[in-house]
């Protein structure tokens, strides 16, 4: 009705459609700027806001490419001469009575004295779970009665943050023990920029020895069922992670396999069911023993476990030989040498081997596994979570594999500190210092508190002189 209050000449327009569209689109952006700054709503909005932005940025990449008329022929690839890496601990070390201490040190002591070689050599019995799935499992540790069923007390669940299932899922360990703690709290130590897609278990360990250096904290290869019952009957939960899907694709044709962080609460042995928290998916859910097998073997099947130093005999117990590092990584191998043998066209397989041929100091042996696994197809994200490969081409001088390796991921996610280091070696094997001190500058930004990070700053400051 027109209101006779207005001049004849008024003429009364409705709000055009784009108009009504545009201030919509406002009010939801503001809306979504501060919702961000509430943890809650940040923790659920988070991930599907970067993955709509991040697939679209790289099908506007891909789009792009399709219209180029130019195209760089294939290079040869060339061989450059190793670069002399010197020992983690020696570039680390503060002064020189640290490096003279450092060399005195024997950390394989109390191995040199236990009696164990007719154990770890023995050739493993097998089980195939199901003719189906491409993985074998053997009985790895000490034998424990898992007649019971086993639930620990759960702790305070934490929805996940962006790539935070690493810290989500520590700090639920710590709480577990009677920390006051959350996710954020140990992401600004470890994974201080959000869109970083990855805290490896490396940083983890980190975290709880300069943090918590009251509690001990460990991680293992090749781990079991009768490893993981037996730590949860002692009343210790088990931090691993098993390969999924994420909830949606980041990218055009993204396979979507990621990797995530689980806490292990709990065994079913009537019914081969164990009990977890998943950050993202909620506490005391459920997961057949079979397909936690399955899709824990692609991450080497590793394990962690964070507990009070008290605990430690029980440890000791639980884990028999597997407590050592060196034992440990030869049960490894004897294990995933054998499954590279019965399973040659599985591309885990192959890597799994080829990282424990490399910890093995077969470098050579290691990389020709490393490339029929990928010649075998690995997930598009797997070197974001597996460095083995990268680091076996840094120390071979394998620079075009290191730049074609890392190249397609960065371009993915800038944010990536450990492919941005390993990009930056390419560029120091090929002695381009400059390009390679920018990359390592660009990785120190992201996460200055990497151990990645901090061997490539300290190489580039005592190292390089040109």
């Amino acid at each position: 009705m027109k209101n006779k209050n207005r001049p004849f000449f008024y003429e009364e327009k409705k709000p055009s459609l784009g108009k009504i569209l545009l201030s919509a689109a406002v009010i939801l952006i503001i809306a979504i700027i501060f919702g961000y700054q509430i943890p809650v709503v940040r923790q659920r909005i988070s991930e599907p806001l970067y993955a709509a932005g991040s697939f679209f940025l790289n099908a506007s990449k891909k789009l792009l490419e399709k219209t180029r008329m130019y195209h760089e022929p294939e290079k040869k690839k060339e061989v450059y001469d190793p670069i002399e890496l010197p020992d983690k601990e020696v570039l680390f070390a503060e002064s020189l009575e640290n490096l003279s201490a450092i060399s005195q040190e024997d950390p394989l002591a109390d191995l040199r004295q236990t009696p164990t070689p007719s154990e770890y050599s023995r050739v493993a019995d097998w089980e195939y779970l199901d003719p189906n799935l491409n993985y074998a499992i053997n009985s790895n540790g000490k034998p424990l009665d898992i007649a019971e069923n086993v639930n620990l007390i759960p702790p305070v669940f934490e929805h996940g943050d962006l790539f935070n299932d690493g810290p989500a899922i520590l700090s639920a360990c710590l709480r577990y023990w009677g920390v006051i703690t959350n996710q954020y709290d140990i992401s600004r130590f470890i994974h201080p920029k959000s869109t970083d897609p990855y805290v490896s278990y490396e940083d983890l360990i980190k975290y709880i020895s300069e943090i918590h250096p009251d509690y001990s904290a460990m991680v293992r290869i090749n781990g079991d069922r009768d490893i993981i019952t037996g730590l949860l009957q002692s009343g210790i939960p088990v931090i691993l992670e098993i390969q999924n899907k994420s909830a949606y694709p980041f990218w055009p044709d993204d396979d979507r396999l990621q990797e995530s962080y689980l806490l292990i609460l709990g065994y079913d042995s009537e019914n081969n069911i164990f009990y977890y928290q998943d950050t993202k998916k909620g506490n005391t859910l459920e997961i057949p023993e079979a397909d936690l097998l399955a899709d824990w073997y692609p991450s080497q099947r590793k394990y962690m476990i964070v507990y009070p130093e008290d605990k430690d005999i029980e440890v000791r117990e639980i884990l028999s030989e597997n407590y050592y590092e060196e034992l440990n990584n030869q049960r490894a191998l004897t294990k995933f040498r054998t499954d590279s043998e019965l399973l040659p066209n599985n591309p885990y397989s192959q890597y799994n081997c080829g990282v424990m041929l490399y910890l093995d100091g077969d470098k050579n042996g290691a990389w020709e596994l490393f490339e029929k696994a990928s010649e075998l197809s690995l997930p598009q994200r797997f070197l974001i979570y597996h460095s083995e490969m990268l680091q076996a081409a840094l120390e071979l001088g394998y620079a075009d594999d290191l730049e074609a390796l890392t190249s397609d991921l960065l371009e993915k996610n800038l944010d990536d500190e450990v492919l941005s280091v390993y990009r930056g070696w390419a560029e120091i094997l090929r002695k381009d210092y400059k390009k390679g001190e920018e990359l390592f500058e660009k990785a120190n930004k992201i996460n200055p508190n990497s151990d990645v990070v901090i061997y490539a700053i300290k190489y580039k400051d005592t190292m390089l002189n040109y």
